[in-house]
């Protein structure tokens, strides 16, 4: 659920007054209860930009800078909330870095990957032919081999006499 700015900055003042924050409806009091003070933390770190839908882009030495402070010991719920970001995201950025190093971060990898670009797992497609070719010449083989079997069964059931 996305809720506008405006009603988190009111959320903020109530619980820092120490107010009763109403349940907007469509999730547990707690799950909104632990939302808010996720709110305030972020708030308190970044001010009112950090709780606007649209951040500003990271970039890759923002993100680097992150990830070195976690590797340095720091939690990465800290890292996050002191820079106003999901600490799922920067555990996700932590794997990229782990996994491909710095240009993995340098990518920007926005939305779902193209269906038309995903190339079949084998890299050379000439062995791939190949392959199939031959394949289909087995097939071929053992079809042939079936039909004269077939036809070698039924020539013996033709000379046998018939029962009456």
């Amino acid at each position: 659920m996305r809720f506008t700015k405006e009603f988190k900055l009111e959320c903020i003042r109530k619980y820092k007054a120490g107010e009763r924050i109403d349940d907007p409806g469509g999730c547990k009091h707690e799950t909104f209860r632990n939302t808010v003070v996720e709110w305030v933390r972020i708030y308190d770190a970044m001010g009112e930009i950090g709780l606007e839908h649209k951040k500003p882009k990271r970039s890759w030495q923002d993100k680097l800078d992150m990830i070195e402070r976690v590797l340095g010991g720091e939690s990465i719920k800290s890292v996050a909330l002191s820079n106003g970001i999901k600490g799922y995201l920067l555990s996700k950025w932590c794997k990229i870095y782990k996994k491909s190093g710095i240009d993995g971060l340098k990518l920007d990898r926005r939305g779902r990957p193209s269906k038309t670009m995903k190339k079949p797992k084998t890299s050379n497609e000439s062995e791939t032919k190949k392959g199939l070719e031959k394949e289909l010449e087995l097939l071929r083989a053992e079809n042939e081999y079936l039909k004269k079997l077939n036809a070698l069964v039924q020539k013996r059931k033709d000379r046998q006499p018939k029962k009456k």
